[in-house]
């Protein structure tokens, strides 16, 4: 961004209601978006820093006319909201004690502060994926989600879907995946806003936890399951691209992710739990017992026994247990003798001899059903 920087004062100044880090319930007049910005941040701190070293200059506010003679700061919500109540606390509905006490003794209460103008918001939006979707300032993800979003519809529309991912990476320093990755998952969480969070208690624009939903839709079988990928009939996994068409989404089992996710019991937990057992629910949504088992009542760990994973595991077990223990069988010859080693070794060994048993009768059940 080349343009030169000049001076608008404060009253020329308004607050961006496409700002991807507004709630999307909240209503986009100045009054509200200040009084958001204000109680949901930690906008004393950056008024009192302004209020004591004056405003960097080496950091303008990035503004572009509004059509009527004042300018949309498209990037410096928080501190043009910070400017604004060094003013006057006043500007916000519900100004604090500690806001009131530093503007009544500021130092510093900028008026003319120092802006590039751009012609238009395309102009200033890639500079924001620089600065905070891979930069230092990171946004947190619903709001880069909905950069991403902003990104993608100022790209060619008649251009191929993966073409317009690659283009958004690319102005942004990302990766394709990872584009469509926010893309698929804002499809789906706008799904949720749409129908209220499904009623679930607590559970809001603010609340909800926009990363624990990504890595979920980012799993290929959790993402058959709600839409975000389809099945042809050669039972090859494509993109089907919800920010293209959102009816490919399956509402119904969105509904139900939703539910396993961010619902909690009366002791606290959500029927998924860790985000690690995504893996485990990953499995038993691509298994029509497993998931029938869930469905009605049984724990994700009961209903993963269900599933043919749960053999991989085990296999991945046996294979990492038997490398352990030919390491330390090639160390024993070395080492002194030690009771709570030889306690253990015991131990390992009820335990093979316990896997063994179980394996030979089952290859016994199957030769007797044969």
């Amino acid at each position: 961004m080349s343009e030169a920087i000049s001076e608008k004062c404060l009253d020329e100044l308004l607050l961006d209601p496409e700002n991807p880090r507004l709630p999307a319930s909240l209503s986009r007049d100045q009054q509200a978006m200040l009084d958001y910005i204000a109680t949901a941040t930690s906008i004393e701190e950056l008024m009192e820093a302004i209020a004591e070293n004056d405003f960097f200059p080496g950091e303008p506010l990035i503004v572009t006319g509004d059509g009527q003679g004042k300018f949309i700061v498209v990037e410096g919500n928080r501190r043009l909201t910070a400017l604004k109540l060094l003013q006057d606390p006043s500007y916000c509905s519900h100004p604090g004690e500690r806001m009131r006490w530093i503007s009544d003794n500021a130092k510093h209460k900028p008026n003319k502060i120092p802006v590039i103008v751009c012609a238009a918001r395309s102009d200033v939006l890639p500079y924001l994926g620089f600065r905070h979707i891979t930069g230092v300032k990171q946004w947190e993800p619903l709001a880069k989600a909905r950069y991403i979003e902003q990104m993608f519809q100022l790209t060619d529309r008649y251009a191929a879907v993966k073409d317009r991912y690659s283009e958004v990476a690319r102005t942004i320093g990302s990766r394709r995946d990872h584009i469509k990755r926010n893309l698929d998952a804002l499809a789906v969480y706008n799904v949720i806003k749409d129908a209220d969070f499904y009623g679930i208690e607590n559970l809001n624009d603010e609340s909800l936890k926009f990363s624990v939903l990504s890595t979920a839709i980012a799993d290929e079988r959790i993402g058959k399951f709600v839409g975000t990928i389809k099945e042809n009939q050669d039972g090859e996994l494509l993109p089907s691209d919800p920010v293209l068409d959102v009816s490919v989404l399956n509402e119904a089992t969105i509904k139900e992710l939703t539910h396993w996710l961010y619902e909690h019991d009366a002791k606290g937990k959500t029927k998924v739990g860790e985000s690690r057992n995504l893996r485990l629910l990953s499995a038993v949504v691509n298994n029509s017992k497993a998931l029938n088992a869930f469905r009605a009542g049984s724990p994700l760990k009961i209903a993963y026994q269900l599933t043919s994973d749960l053999t991989e595991d085990f296999m991945n077990l046996l294979y990492q247990s038997e490398g352990l223990l030919t390491e330390a069988a090639s160390m024993v010859a070395t080492v002194d003798y030690d009771e709570d080693g030889y306690r253990v070794a015991h131990r390992i060994l009820d335990n093979i001899r316990l896997i063994g048993r179980e394996l030979k009768e089952k290859n016994r059940q199957n030769e007797d059903e044969f």
